[in-house]
């Protein structure tokens, strides 16, 4: 709980003395947290869609799609 008031306080304060410095922070931080999530979440769906798409081939008697492979948002080139 104490912790809870430091962390509070040391932000508060830091946003006092660096008002934009500490804003870009923040948001930074939040974009971070943000690409990891719809990066985590776009991995799941994909590796859900494969293990659905693996189930229908087989119930066809397709050969099987290749192995799961899933590229971080972060490793990916840019166009």
């Amino acid at each position: 709980m104490q912790g809870t008031y430091f962390l509070c306080g040391a932000i508060i304060a830091a946003l006092l003395i660096w008002p934009e410095e500490t804003a870009a922070v923040l948001t930074a931080t939040s974009l971070k947290i943000q690409i990891f999530y719809i990066n985590y979440r776009m991995k799941f769906m994909a590796w859900r869609m494969h293990r659905q798409l693996t189930k229908l081939s087989k119930e066809a008697g397709w050969p099987s799609p290749p192995p799961f492979a899933f590229v971080n948002l972060w490793d990916r080139e840019q166009p």
